[in-house]
């Protein structure tokens, strides 16, 4: 059976085969768009961005399930299962630190909030905070209404970070604000284990982020696709 640097080369090897891919469907979904009737030109490519979270999950969730498959096949035939887990183990660590790392940066880069132009802490109830005698600072921020004529929903898509004493960030949330109608805008709830706040995309009640927040919520705000 192979070892543990072959699997990490063969690793290597499906997870380029899998970036080809997504690179090839692109090409085509883009060329596809590119012969739309004028009418319709670029209504893909809007689409694609609209909805690149639920694409972003479908993309990990297939990559998860190659993987997965590769994986079972090879325990299915090697003599020595438990000794086949060993040897892929390091690549496995490898590839999750990867990809937590690069959710990192990216997460820590998106979402589109103008705190300067666009803070909504008097609006919305943020600021300076105290639980269980500790400060933390809310800050929410906006980045601008949807006018598009497209897409556009009349919400703005706003950010909810919040920030210890000393300025690192410890929860975030991002979710949407209607600032025209009833009900919307509310601004985020006190409580004294927990604030609250409400998505006016969903409306399904309010949400909310324990104080002081838990290593996962530190963990969720640095990921890519997750809100």
């Amino acid at each position: 059976m192979l070892t543990m640097r072959e699997y990490f080369y063969k690793s290597l090897k499906n997870f380029a085969l899998i970036l080809v891919s997504i690179i090839v469907l692109v090409l085509v979904w883009i060329a596809i768009d590119w012969f739309l009737p004028r009418r319709f030109h670029n209504g893909l490519v809007l689409a694609s961005v609209r909805f690149a979270k639920q694409i972003g999950l479908t993309l990990l969730l297939g990559i998860l399930v190659f993987f997965g498959y590769k994986a079972f096949k090879i325990f299915k035939t090697a003599e020595s299962p438990s000794q086949e887990f060993f040897k892929m183990t390091p690549t496995v660590i490898i590839w999750l630190v990867v990809v937590f790392l690069v959710g990192m940066l990216i997460g820590g880069q998106r979402g589109g909030a103008d705190c300067r132009n666009n803070n909504y802490n008097e609006k919305l109830n943020g600021g300076v905070k105290v639980f269980d005698g500790k400060k933390y600072t809310i800050n929410i921020c906006g980045s601008g209404v949807n006018n598009s004529p497209f897409f556009g929903d009349g919400m703005e898509a706003v950010q909810l970070t919040v920030l210890n004493e000393h300025g690192a960030l410890l929860a975030r949330r991002r979710y949407k604000v209607f600032w025209d109608g009833k009900p919307g805008h509310e601004p985020i709830g006190i409580e004294k284990d927990k604030l609250t706040y409400y998505d006016d995309e969903d409306q399904d009640g309010p949400r909310s982020v324990t104080m002081p927040p838990t290593w996962l919520d530190w963990i969720r705000a640095r990921l890519l696709f997750v809100d």
